[in-house]
């Protein structure tokens, strides 16, 4: 290993520690490479080999023109579990199968310990997708409108991971929740086939009423819908 390489880790390891202890938080700008440089007393190629490296674990996001940040979730590259190399056709399902053993449990959590700040933004979360839906026409409806409901969609089920004050929870189930959204192709024919049945406005008056029981059946008969709704595309696909 070359002199430059094992110095870069030398850095990164130490703009790794910074963040774990917590001096720069979650979502923070980390000093430049200029004030890196002076405070380390390295040069520059080694701060840029150092960050680079953090970029590629996911600790560290380079937003041009802007600077380098601390990740949301840092630690957890695009695809943590390794799911898009799972060749099975059967991957939604278990997706499925894994967010109804799990989500339930964690809304029935955030039904006891959200912040009221949070509940808040839950119902607006609720509102905009209950408005979305009501632009739904078939085949005909515009594809904004569908990236839109998907947007909001996987912000509202990752807003209640984050409400269960778990942290594993609020790491893990976003990837799951997320991953079911890349089938797009079996998404788009699914919500475009007119108004849904949507439970978003129950769960979210469930959270907000701090009922966990009712949290948690309304979860279930939520992904059971949703799961009911990937089905039917998938075989009208298959067709």
């Amino acid at each position: 290993m070359s002199t430059t390489k094992t110095l870069s880790k030398t850095v990164a390891d130490k703009i790794e520690k910074q963040i774990i202890c917590g001096n720069w938080e979650v979502g923070s700008q980390i000093p430049t490479e200029p004030e890196l440089m002076a405070k380390l007393n390295v040069s520059r190629i080694t701060v840029r080999e150092a960050i680079k490296s953090l970029v590629s674990k996911g600790i560290l996001e380079i937003h041009r023109g802007r600077g380098t940040f601390v990740s949301v979730m840092p630690g957890l590259s695009d695809d943590p579990l390794g799911l898009k190399f799972i060749q099975d056709e059967n991957i939604n399902s278990y997706l499925f199968e894994a967010r109804q053993t799990f989500e339930p449990a964690v809304n029935r959590l955030a039904a006891l310990r959200a912040d009221e700040d949070e509940i808040e933004l839950l119902g607006q979360l609720a509102e905009s997708i209950d408005a979305l839906d009501t632009q739904l026409n078939g085949a005909q409806t515009p594809p904004e409108v569908i990236q839109a409901i998907s947007t909001k969609d996987i912000a509202f089920h990752t807003l209640l991971c984050k409400m269960s004050k778990n942290p594993i929870f609020e790491r893990v189930l976003p990837i799951i929740i997320k991953s079911v959204r890349t089938s797009y192709d079996l998404f788009i024919p699914r919500i475009s086939n007119g108004p849904r049945v949507s439970t978003h406005q129950r769960i979210y008056q469930a959270i907000r009423d701090r009922d966990p029981d009712l949290a948690y059946d309304l979860t279930v008969q939520h992904l059971e819908n949703s799961q009911a709704g990937f089905a039917d595309a998938q075989e009208r696909s298959a067709r």
